[in-house]
C-alpha cells in the first residue's frame, strides 16, 4: 500500500496532456500519467492517434511492462509476434476492444482506414517512464514484418 501521506489522487487535464509525435511515428501520442506527471506512478497511460492513413509505427516490443489498450475508435490493424518473430499474426481491432500484449510480444499498429482516424488508450504497467518499459526497437526486420501476408 502507498504510504498514508502519498495517498493523493491526482487528476492530469487533457491540456496539459500535449502530443508527442516522435516517440511511434507516425502515432500521435499524448501521455498523461508517468512519473513526469504523478509523484510515485507505477504505470504509464495515455492515448495514440492514428491518422486516416497512418502507416504501421516501429516493429518493437516491451522487455520490462505489460501493455494494456482499449480501442476508442476507428479500426486499427495489429501485427503481433512472439519477441523471436515466430508465431505472427495479424488482426484487425475495432472499438470497443481491450487488448493485453504480454511482455516481449511484438506489435506494430496501423490505421486500418484511408478516411477514418483511429484512437486508442494505453497502459504500460508496473514502469513509470517509457524509458523504463525498456523498449527493444526492431529496426532490421521491420520492413518484412509489416509487409501484408496473403
Amino acid at each position: 500500500m502507498v504510504p498514508f501521506e502519498k495517498q493523493v489522487v491526482t487528476v492530469v487535464r487533457q491540456a496539459k496532456v500535449g502530443t508527442d509525435e516522435a516517440y511511434e511515428p507516425p502515432l500521435k501520442v499524448g501521455f498523461g500519467i508517468s512519473d513526469a506527471t504523478v509523484e510515485g506512478a507505477r504505470a504509464v497511460m495515455g492515448r495514440t492517434v492514428l491518422v486516416p492513413g497512418a502507416g504501421p509505427n516501429p516493429t518493437h516490443y516491451h522487455a520490462n511492462n505489460d501493455v494494456c489498450w482499449h480501442i476508442v475508435s476507428g479500426k486499427i490493424r495489429l501485427i503481433q509476434a512472439r519477441s523471436d518473430g515466430s508465431n505472427r499474426r495479424e488482426v484487425i481491432l475495432e472499438a470497443g476492444d481491450f487488448v493485453y500484449i504480454p511482455s516481449g510480444a511484438i506489435h506494430v499498429i496501423a490505421n486500418a482506414s484511408q478516411t477514418e482516424e483511429a484512437q486508442l488508450v494505453f497502459c504500460y504497467i508496473g514502469v513509470a517512464s517509457t524509458g523504463a518499459a525498456g523498449n527493444v526497437w526492431l529496426s532490421e526486420m521491420h520492413e518484412a514484418f509489416v509487409a501484408p501476408r496473403p
